[in-house]
């Protein structure tokens, strides 16, 4: 490869990322160490199906499939670039707990399983709420690292102690006010 053609190959997937970015109003963020332990701590023993909502670059979803082999984790991605790279990563990882997919999680008609974890755009968090009452079951949890769902009420908001974040706790059928 010519030095010309991997300047044009690289302007390619910044552009597909800045327009995804854009479009999705988000700029898909990794997920440190840390903050994936801090994650992972808050996920009930009990659980057997997770979905990632905005699944990124992967890291949360293939660390949760590592470390938990009894849960089937599920990521969502809808931007092109991160979901190919997550998807290279979880081939060489061969974790058979782990599927990832592209799509938007607001039209895909699935059922999230026991726990939802995002680290979401503010503005799409609603749009998670919508999406989780139609579809998660009672007694479900919901994990956001950073945002609050409008107008649902967390049974807790813990600090963060890899970042300022907070994690907002949820629980479906005991999420909404009154």
């Amino acid at each position: 490869m010519t030095d010309l053609s991997v300047l044009v190959f690289v302007g390619i997937i910044l552009a597909l990322i800045a327009v995804y970015a854009i479009r999705l109003k988000a700029v898909p963020m990794p997920c440190l160490a840390a903050a994936r332990a801090e994650i992972m701590a808050y996920i009930p023993t009990e659980t057997r199906t997770l979905t990632d909502f905005g699944s990124g670059w992967g890291d949360l979803a293939m660390d949760i499939a590592h470390h938990r082999p009894d849960i089937a984790v599920t990521g969502i991605e809808m931007s092109p670039v991160p979901y190919a790279i997550s998807r290279m990563r979880a081939v060489l990882a061969a974790k058979p707990n782990l599927t990832l997919m592209r799509g938007d999680f607001r039209k895909l008609d699935r059922d999230p399983g026991d726990v939802v974890v995002c680290y979401l755009d503010p503005r799409v968090m609603g749009d998670v709420g919508d999406v989780l009452d139609q579809r998660m079951g009672n007694g479900g949890i919901v994990i956001s690292r950073a945002f609050a769902i409008p107008g649902w009420q967390a049974f807790g908001e813990v600090p963060m102690k890899s970042s300022t974040d907070l994690l907002y706790l949820y629980r479906i059928g005991a999420h909404k006010a009154g």
